[in-house]
């Protein structure tokens, strides 16, 4: 019984997702073995935050986008009002 497998088609051997890079250039070459997965795995490492913190952190971002509004509003009004004087 001979081999029946494919042979691989691009210049370096393997069919896993960084098989387009050379085998140095590979996650698992560069920072160990199963590094794919730490690295680029769908799970975060962080632990589920306290409903107390969450709302605290949300009201935190709710200030900021409305300090970011309030300075964008005041940015289009000064180019609004340079507009009008450049049309008069």
């Amino acid at each position: 019984m001979g081999w029946r497998g494919r042979g691989w088609t691009g210049p370096w051997p393997g069919r896993g997702p960084f098989s387009n890079l050379p085998p140095w250039q590979r996650p698992g070459w560069l920072y160990g073995r199963g590094a794919c997965l730490y690295l680029y795995g769908p799970y975060s490492a962080m632990p589920p935050m306290k409903a107390e913190d969450e709302a605290a952190l949300l009201s935190e971002q709710k200030a900021m986008i409305e300090a970011q509004l309030k300075a964008m509003q005041e940015t289009l009004k000064k180019i609004e009002e340079r507009l009008n004087q450049l049309n008069k």
